[in-house]
Parts: C-alpha cells; sequence; structure tokens
C-alpha cells in the first residue's frame, strides 16, 4: 500500500482543487421596488397619433413664427414650428369664445391649395 492510500490528507492534496466557475452565474434583472402606499400604479401616458398635414400662410404669418423660435431660442427654448404652431392652438383653445371669436375674424383669409405658379423649380 502507498502513502496516499493510507493517510487520506495526502490523497486530498494530490487531488486537483476543483475549479470555480469559469463564468459567474447572470444575475436576474433587478426588478424596480414597486411603491405600497400608493393605491394606483401611475399610468403611462397615452401617445397620440401624428397627424402630418401642410398648410398655406402668408408670408407675414411665416415670418412671425421665424420670430417667435428667435424669441424662444433667447429665453433657452429650442422650438420646432410644429410646436410653435402647437402652441398657438392651445393658446386659442384657452380664451373665451368673444375674445377667440375677434381673434380668428382678424386673421387674413386665404384662398385654400397650393399657390399657383410657386417659385419652386
Amino acid at each position: 500500500m502507498s502513502t496516499m492510500e493510507k493517510n487520506p490528507a495526502a490523497k486530498a492534496a494530490a487531488k486537483p482543487a476543483p475549479k470555480a466557475a469559469e463564468k459567474p452565474a447572470p444575475k436576474a434583472a433587478a426588478k424596480p421596488a414597486q411603491k405600497t402606499a400608493d393605491p394606483k400604479p401611475a399610468a403611462k401616458p397615452v401617445k397620440s397619433k401624428v397627424i402630418r398635414d401642410s398648410f398655406t400662410f402668408p408670408e407675414a404669418d411665416y415670418q412671425k413664427i421665424s420670430e417667435l423660435k428667435k424669441a424662444c431660442l433667447a429665453m433657452g427654448i429650442n422650438a420646432k414650428k410644429s410646436e410653435i404652431l402647437r402652441g398657438g392652438l392651445h393658446a386659442l383653445a384657452s380664451l373665451d369664445k368673444a375674445k377667440l371669436k375677434d381673434l380668428i375674424s382678424r386673421v387674413e383669409k386665404i384662398k385654400t391649395g397650393r399657390p399657383l405658379g410657386s417659385d419652386k423649380p
């Protein structure tokens, strides 16, 4: 009998140590803790459908959009044309009926559709 067979400690020393796992087990994605105090979970804002449209503007009104964009930039707000127009819609919607009627009656009436003889090639 060899010394390894007689001595269990020597036998254990002769065996290679078990290898540690080469790759750690992937961690489960941490789930955010739910608030138990809030009886209703906050509803996700519903994204509205975006509709593309085109409009005809008198040159002076189109220039006003540019002026409003510059005024917004001076205040540190980078507003797009569509944001300017949508902001105007919200402002008009907040007016009382008499003021709204007055403002809309002062807006220049233009022929709808694309202008004839446009400058584009």
